[in-house]
C-alpha cells in the first residue's frame, strides 16, 4: 500500500514535468486593423485543422499589435520569400508562407533547405523599422533547429537574391547562443521595404514567425526618390 502511494506520486510528478516542457500561451487574437494598418486574416480553426502538430502544441496567435505598434510582417499585403524550404512537408508543416501567416509553433513554421540561405518579408512599402521578433518554436515543444549565426538585412529598392549585394544594409549580426524562444532584436531606426534573415550555419534552422516593428506609425516616412527643387534650379522666363 505504501509503495502504491509513492508510485502515484512519481506518476503525477512525471506528468507535471512533461506538461511544463510546452509553454502554451493561448494569446488572444489581436485587432484586424490599427489606424490605417490592416492585417492578414488569422483563422485559427483553419490553421489548426491543417496542422500536423505531431503531438506538440498547435497554432497560437501572433500579435498584430505589440506595445501599441503594428506588426508590419502581418500587414494584409506583406509577402514572404525564402531561398529554400525543407522538402516533403509543406503544406502540413514548414512552408515559406508560414513565415508571416500569423501563427506560432512548429506546424506553422518554415525550415530552411540549403545552408547558407535566407528568409525575408516584403512589407509592401517603405517603412521605418527598428526591431524584429523571431524564434524556432514559440511553445518550446521542439528545441532543435535553432539559429545561432545570422544577419538581419534591410533593403528599400530591390530584394537581390544575393545577400552580399550593395542594395542590402546589415542592421544586426548574431553569432552566439542559439535562438530557440521568440526573441526580440533591436537596432537603430532604418527605412526598409524588405527585411531578411540571412542564416549562415545550423542545418535545418526553423523560424516559426517573423515579426517586424518600427513605431506607432512606421509608414509615415518620406517617399523614396522624391524630387526636390532648389532655388538655383528655378528658371524664370
Amino acid at each position: 500500500m505504501k509503495w502504491t502511494k509513492y508510485w502515484w506520486l512519481v506518476i503525477v510528478a512525471m506528468l507535471v514535468s512533461t506538461l511544463a516542457v510546452f509553454a502554451v500561451h493561448d494569446e488572444a487574437q489581436g485587432p484586424e486593423k490599427f489606424g490605417r494598418y490592416e492585417f492578414k486574416k488569422q483563422d485559427k480553426k483553419a490553421a489548426t485543422d491543417e496542422c500536423d502538430a505531431g503531438g506538440k502544441p498547435g497554432p497560437e496567435f501572433v500579435p498584430t499589435v505589440r506595445d501599441k505598434e503594428p506588426n508590419l510582417a502581418l500587414l494584409k499585403d506583406a509577402k514572404p520569400e525564402a531561398s529554400s524550404q525543407l522538402e516533403g512537408w509543406c503544406p502540413r508543416r514548414h512552408c515559406i508562407e508560414y513565415l508571416n501567416d500569423g501563427f506560432y509553433n512548429n506546424c506553422r513554421s518554415w525550415i530552411i533547405g540549403a545552408i547558407p540561405g535566407w528568409a525575408q518579408i516584403d512589407i509592401g512599402d517603405v517603412a521605418n523599422v527598428n526591431r524584429v521578433y523571431f524564434g524556432s518554436d514559440h511553445s518550446q515543444g521542439f528545441l532543435d533547429r535553432t539559429s545561432a549565426d545570422f544577419d538581419i538585412l534591410v533593403a528599400t529598392s530591390k530584394a537581390d537574391p544575393n545577400s552580399d549585394a550593395n542594395t542590402w544594409k546589415k542592421v544586426y549580426t548574431h553569432k552566439g547562443d542559439p535562438i530557440s524562444k521568440t526573441t526580440e532584436f533591436t537596432f537603430k531606426d532604418v527605412e526598409a521595404r524588405w527585411l531578411r534573415l540571412h542564416i549562415r550555419t545550423n542545418g535545418g534552422a526553423r523560424v516559426d514567425e517573423i515579426e517586424i516593428y518600427g513605431g506607432r506609425d512606421p509608414m509615415d516616412v518620406e517617399p523614396q526618390g522624391k524630387l526636390t527643387t532648389t532655388w538655383a534650379e528655378v528658371k524664370t522666363e
